[in-house]
Formats: structure tokens, C-alpha cells, sequence
């Protein structure tokens, strides 16, 4: 087998192997890439899961946005928070969102890895907009309450709402950004409450 071959195995197919093995569970699979730091893998230990497992890191560094941010790589170990890999059912224990879904489909069915790629450098374009956007409504925030309640309605409404709280959290701990996150604290008390209070009404309407 010559190296080219064997590079374009390695490096590029990868991403096809990665959505025909996970199938149903890549929404979260990219869920978990694009907010979190730790992953913790359990796989059989043969040579054949071993190359799934490469895989899989692959595409996970792929899709995420750690690198972008923060110039860090995701680590794979086992945390106590950290969602779980199981190669041995081919399952991904943890939750996804209306983008990664979207984001799913648009992939799945496509059998060129170079245009799967593009597709998934294209979302994480977008998941970074849409991040400086959140970010700049919530410095806005500092000093207008209005930009704050648009920054909640922005998250609250988003397809991607919780990655976006999640990696602007993770942000405000890893550079000690204590006005964020006390922003960020609060907009998660007020969405509690909100959704604890789904009829809080005043005025005339709140006798009707």
C-alpha cells in the first residue's frame, strides 16, 4: 500500500468512518465536540476498535472550537462530569441540539470527504459567530440592561443555545473573566425563573 494511500486512509477518510459508525448518535457526538473539554472513551481493546477510536478523536478535534478559542486541544480522559464514548454499544451517552441535528443530516448523507469537511468548517464558522455575538451582548450588558434581556432572548432562542452558554462559561473560568461570568450566572437565574414562571404576568392581565 503506497503512503498516499495510506495518508489519504488515515487523514481524510476518517470522517466517513466516523458518521457510519456512530449513525443516530453523531448530533451528540458533535455536541460534545463543540462544548466540551474532557471525553471519557471506553472501547474494547483489539486492534480493530483501536482505529475507530483514532477515528473518532479526529473528528472530534475537527468539529471542535476549543482550538479557536482558547488555543487547546480536547482531552481525552475520564472526569467526573465528563460525557462518555462507549465504543462497546457504539453509543454516545450524553444530549445534542437543533443545530448539531441540522448539522447531522448535512453530513450523513454525503459520501466525499472533502465536501464533509468543508461542511464541517463551515458550521464551525458559524458556531463562532455566533459566539461573538452572544460574547458582545453580554459586554454590552455591563452597562445596558436591554442588551442583557436580547443576549438571554439570543441564547434562549438559539439552536445552539446551550453550547453557547457552556464554551462562554468555560471561557470566563479559563481567563478569570469575573464580570462575564456574573453575567452569565445571573442570565442562567433568569432563565430558571422564567421558565419556573411561564404565566408571571402584571398589570390588568395578571387578574384575568
Amino acid at each position: 500500500v503506497s503512503t498516499q494511500s495510506t495518508g489519504y486512509y488515515v487523514c481524510i477518510e476518517y470522517v466517513l468512518r466516523v458518521i457510519d459508525y456512530f449513525r443516530t448518535d453523531l448530533p451528540s457526538l458533535l455536541f460534545i465536540a463543540l462544548s466540551r473539554n474532557n471525553i471519557t472513551i471506553t472501547s474494547p481493546d483489539d486492534e480493530d476498535c483501536s482505529q475507530i477510536v483514532r477515528d473518532t478523536q479526529l473528528f472530534i478535534s475537527a468539529c471542535s472550537l476549543k482550538e479557536l478559542m482558547y488555543n487547546t486541544s480536547v482531552v481525552f480522559e475520564d472526569t467526573e462530569d465528563s460525557p462518555m464514548i462507549d465504543f462497546t454499544g457504539k453509543a454516545v451517552h450524553y444530549e445534542s441540539s437543533t443545530f448539531c441535528v441540522e448539522w447531522s443530516r448535512q453530513i450523513e448523507g454525503d459520501g466525499n470527504p472533502f465536501s464533509v469537511r468543508q461542511a464541517l468548517e463551515d458550521r464551525k464558522i458559524t458556531a463562532n459567530e455566533d459566539m461573538n455575538t452572544f460574547r458582545r451582548l453580554l459586554h454590552q450588558a455591563e452597562t445596558d440592561h436591554y442588551a442583557f434581556y436580547r443576549g438571554y432572548e439570543f441564547v434562549k432562542t438559539h439552536s445552539n443555545g446551550k453550547v453557547l452558554y457552556e464554551m462562554l462559561s468555560h471561557e470566563s473560568t479559563v481567563y478569570s473573566l469575573d464580570k462575564l461570568g456574573g453575567l452569565l450566572e445571573v442570565l442562567q437565574n433568569f432563565r430558571i425563573y422564567k421558565e419556573s414562571h411561564p404565566y408571571n404576568l402584571t398589570g390588568p392581565e395578571r387578574y384575568k
